[in-house]
């Protein structure tokens, strides 16, 4: 014969309920949102990677006076899921390049530095959960050398 609950057991299990799921979906979003977090660095990365790349072989360009603009212009194709936009005009990435401009054609082995820094906004938790700044900076820095 089955047991029969008291009266002060009844809707406990509702009440546990409505205690654990906003821990559980608070939870669930905060991986979810450092799952977004790791998107935004390895893309970050990539851009980086792509813009020194590009910068590194300028010697095969007839022009490599406007370096920046150029590796610039990689850095934001490469990450174009990121939404990337220049912080010089208020957007939420910066690309530094070192050398900033050349005047005359590098020398072979002469380093080029490029550092992006992209304003990652987080979607969700950041509102709930005040331990986490708003926005994040993800930031990448590579080194190459000028190539032939």
């Amino acid at each position: 014969m089955p047991q029969r609950r008291s009266v002060t057991e009844r809707g406990t299990s509702l009440v546990e309920t409505a205690l654990i799921l906003p821990v559980c979906l608070i939870l669930f979003l905060g991986i979810i949102e450092v799952g977004f977090l790791l998107f935004a660095h390895v893309q970050v990365a990539n851009a980086a990677r792509e813009g020194a790349r590009y910068g590194s072989l300028c010697r095969l360009h007839a022009n490599c006076n406007t370096l920046t603009d150029v590796v610039k212009a990689n850095v934001f194709a490469e990450a174009q899921f990121l939404n990337m936009t220049d912080a010089g005009s208020g957007g939420n990435t910066m690309v530094v390049v070192q050398p900033a401009s050349l005047a005359s054609i590098p020398s072979i082995g002469d380093p080029i530095t490029v550092t992006v820094t992209y304003n990652h906004s987080p979607p969700f938790v950041s509102g709930f959960v005040p331990m986490f700044p708003d926005p994040i900076p993800v930031e990448h820095t590579l080194v190459l050398h000028f190539d032939k």
